[in-house]
């Protein structure tokens, strides 16, 4: 099979220019060797003749998904793969068992399987081990975040105070071991524990070895919605004090917040990047959607047991968040098979065929289900034109936040990339992808670090995507979250075709472990 193809009679979106030009792109091997006009076909060269009004794009980097579990598996995330998707860059929200030992591997088994998937067995496994588990499997590219969080438990498990000072060397140590085995930067879940102990100096400290790097902190905030101020300036702060760059995870709150701390970031000479995906409804472990985090501090079991106490059960359902109102605005997505037949409903609608109100319902199934269970919450606050303005700022990146877990993930992991699509091409598609490329492909690989991807230009690794005339169109919707996006004509990995006409190839596996 020859190694040399053209791409011809596409436009081509580079993530460098401001307008789409009509160019060729000729690849060799792993690389793109040219991007222009040459109505002479090289020697030895697969020519591929592209509908007219194709574009040709860099192939998309996922800012921030979770998709260790499927990668690992499988090598590769065919709802993401049908968008275009050819990077994805996991190890996110500070909890991965990526880089885990095994007790930590146990606990988040327990603790944050509906969204990662479990490691089975439970075990060391480091960056280098990942790395090495996955090579020669990968349909896509995969990079990777060392996890905050994952680093503390190894050292502390859950215990609740600040690191010591032998217990930051150690966790720097880590960070360091997981730059050195190819870690692309470090990662936060201040919402998750254990995660959320590190307060900035601590979390500052052992992110000390990203500056030497250049890599950024990436971090799922504190704080979101009206308390997004607090969240940036504590992600800001980090970045100050370790003196590197920083990366909002699924940003959102009011623009005129959001710009308040950009400003102050601007000011105190912290370079600032987010990602986020255009969807009202969040996607998580429902145990922190509803209890608050002390009631969590001793890990899954001790919080099951608790539940089951009449007084901690009283006090929680006279609180918001048990409420017909609140529970009505909550869909479960990840159940165990027991509890499948509930998958995609509202709490308040699961609990009708109960004599317990829905509040009661919902403890007793994070009781059975060992807090088993992930779920999805509408977010009324979150507007449709704030998404437009957090798609069209030139800080932002595509991240689906993709959840590949249960009978009823979120759409968004189907459908994050397509639909943001529409935000770029309103203006017009001459510019409009340009702009396309630069916010799928080009921001996140400019944050990231991964010199060799996000552009279209001789010498960069052969990541391409073709849109076809249609355009993209996202399927997925909250009713039937799985069905994959169309209109991508061509999906080519490190110069190999990977997906056509909405076809996968896997007779070989040209995905990388990027850095």
């Amino acid at each position: 099979m020859t190694t040399r193809m053209v791409l011809r009679g596409g436009l081509v979106a580079d993530g460098i220019g401001t307008t789409t030009q009509r160019a060729d792109v000729l690849i060799d091997g792993q690389v793109i060797a040219s991007v222009g006009l040459d109505d002479a076909s090289p020697a030895d060269c697969e020519l591929i003749d592209l509908a007219p009004g194709s574009v040709i794009c860099p192939g998309f980097i996922d800012a921030h998904v979770h998709a260790e579990g499927p990668l690992l598996a499988a090598g590769r995330v065919d709802g993401a793969l049908a968008q275009g998707v050819t990077t994805l860059v996991v190890g996110q929200d500070g909890e991965s068992w990526i880089g885990a030992t095994a007790d930590t591997a146990q606990y988040l088994n327990q603790y944050f399987a509906p969204v990662n998937g479990a490691l089975e067995p439970a075990r060391d496994f480091s960056v280098a081990a990942f790395r090495d588990a996955v090579a020669g499997r990968l349909t896509q590219n995969v990079a990777v975040l060392a996890s905050q969080g994952t680093i503390r438990h190894n050292i502390v498990g859950l215990a609740p105070g600040p690191l010591g000072h032998d217990e930051r060397a150690a966790a720097r140590r880590e960070v360091e071991n997981a730059l050195s085995d190819g870690a692309v930067g470090l990662s936060s879940g201040m919402d998750y524990l254990p995660s959320r102990f590190g307060d900035i100096e601590e979390v500052a400290d052992i992110a000390q070895p990203l500056a030497a790097a250049g890599r950024p902190y990436v971090s799922h905030l504190r704080a979101y919605g009206p308390e997004v101020k607090g969240g940036l300036d504590e992600l800001v702060a980090v970045g100050h004090r370790a003196g590197i760059r920083v990366h909002a995870s699924h940003l959102w709150g009011a623009p005129a917040d959001i710009q308040s701390a950009f400003k102050a970031a601007d000011a105190a000479g912290v370079a600032v990047t987010y990602d986020m995906y255009p969807y009202r409804k969040s996607s998580t472990i429902l145990a922190v959607l509803l209890l608050p985090a002390e009631l969590q501090s001793r890990g899954p079991v001790h919080t099951a047991a608790a539940l089951t106490d009449p007084r901690q059960r009283a006090e929680l359902l006279a609180g918001e968040k048990f409420t017909d109102e609140f529970l009505q605005d909550l869909y479960l997505g990840c159940l165990p098979d027991n509890a499948a037949e509930f998958a995609g409903q509202s709490i308040t609608r699961a609990a009708e065929g109960s004599s317990l109100s829905a509040g009661e319902w919902v403890l007793d199934l994070l009781v059975s289900t060992g807090l088993n269970v992930g779920a999805h919450l509408d977010r009324p606050s979150l507007t449709d034109e704030h998404l437009a303005w957090l798609a069209a700022d030139d800080r932002q990146c595509a991240g689906s936040d993709g959840i590949y877990q249960g009978q009823h993930p979120h759409p968004r992991g189907y459908g994050a990339f397509a639909r943001l699509a529409k935000y770029y091409l309103a203006d017009g598609p001459a510019t409009g992808y340009q702009r396309l490329a630069r916010h799928l492909s080009t921001n996140a690989a400019e944050a990231y670090g991964l010199r060799k991807r996000g552009r279209l230009a001789a010498g960069m690794a052969a990541d391409v995507c073709v849109i076809g005339p249609g355009g993209m169109i996202d399927r997925a919707i909250y009713g039937a979250p799985q069905v994959q996006a169309t209109g991508l004509d061509l999906v080519i990995v490190n110069g190999i075709i990977t997906w056509r006409d909405g076809q996968l190839l896997t007779t070989r596996f040209p995905g990388q472990f990027v850095t």
